[in-house]
């Protein structure tokens, strides 16, 4: 008995003085800040139309996340709210596909994309004319076409030829099941980025960025940056097409792999402009980024991957 009245005082004593030596120590702060981003943006997935598009003022619902979009209801607001977004949201520079529409709205914002579309002497005059500034979106798996197609040679000949920047859609092509309706043509397999390597290393001096990111073909991905110090990628549609954990999931696997300096923001707007803003949030919600890497991801990687001279990028910091 006396053994176990001298165990029980110990205890108590050693209990009541753990209490006191932490009763003046502040509380261990364990919530982490996530630092948010707000300098200049450079988005470069942004779309224009010529044309009235068949989502114009209807409703879409994501199937993977469950979140709801409404299309602008025509082509003059649909330019309007994208240009209030790019206010909005300090966007200073877009590629812009069909970009020479909204070019005379604000020349120096908007970077004008063409795509495959053009003849090769058409994309020529609009070049000569000021009137191509990147090779894009070429999308051609929508025609069921592989990057490897003879048919396209001709347009990477160009990119290469003219020092025409070139972005190319990858994976993901439509929406979820879009082969079953929209998108006949379209194949998971053609979302493969490696399909690009020869087309890249027989032509060194091409610029060019994988649309989407080529998700979720990741571990490609990386083989083919890793391999080619020139490819730059945009996280266009999955900042908001893609649960959000899955989003991080594959941006942290291009940082963490050492991609964090070629990685560009864009939106991939198409008819829902508050998607631009769901795709800002994703990035600067990524815990594992640093501000610095988001500064990187929404503005600087851009910037080098333009040639953006000292004097604009010191105006835009400056905004």
């Amino acid at each position: 008995m006396k053994t176990s009245a001298i165990v029980i005082l110990s205890i108590s004593i050693l209990i009541t003085s753990c209490i006191n030596s932490t009763k003046d120590k502040p509380a261990l702060i364990t919530e982490h800040i996530i630092e948010h981003y707000k300098g200049p943006i450079i988005d470069m997935h942004i779309h224009a139309y010529s044309s009235v598009n068949p989502m114009f003022g209807l409703e879409y619902k994501n199937p993977l996340t469950g979140k709801v979009y409404y299309g602008s209801e025509s082509i003059q607001k649909h330019q309007e709210q994208t240009f209030e977004k790019f206010r909005q949201y300090n966007i200073v520079k877009a590629m812009v596909s069909n970009g020479a529409l909204w070019h005379q709205s604000d020349s120096t914002l908007v970077i004008i994309g063409e795509n495959n579309n053009n003849s090769i002497e058409n994309l020529k005059q609009k070049h000569e004319n000021g009137k191509l500034q990147i090779l894009g979106e070429v999308a051609p798996n929508y025609q069921g076409l592989l990057p490897t197609d003879e048919s396209l040679v001709k347009y990477f000949d160009l990119a290469n030829d003219l020092s025409v920047p070139i972005a190319y859609h990858m994976y993901p092509g439509g929406p979820p099941g879009g082969a079953y309706f929209a998108y006949p043509k379209t194949r998971a397999f053609q979302g493969k980025p490696l399909q690009l390597e020869e087309i890249i290393f027989s032509r060194p001096k091409m610029k060019i960025y994988i649309m989407h990111a080529a998700w979720p073909y990741l571990e490609d991905m990386k083989a083919l940056m890793y391999a080619h110090p020139q490819v730059y990628v945009d996280l266009g549609v999955i900042c908001w097409g893609l649960p959000k954990k899955e989003f991080h999931n594959f941006l942290r696997g291009l940082v963490e792999a050492g991609f964090g300096d070629r990685i560009m923001f864009g939106s991939d707007q198409m008819v829902w402009v508050n998607t631009i803003g769901e795709g800002i949030e994703a990035v600067n919600s990524a815990d594992f980024l640093t501000i610095e890497q988001k500064e990187n991801i929404f503005y600087n990687n851009a910037a080098r991957f333009l040639e953006l001279t000292e004097e604009e990028i010191k105006k835009h910091k400056s905004l």
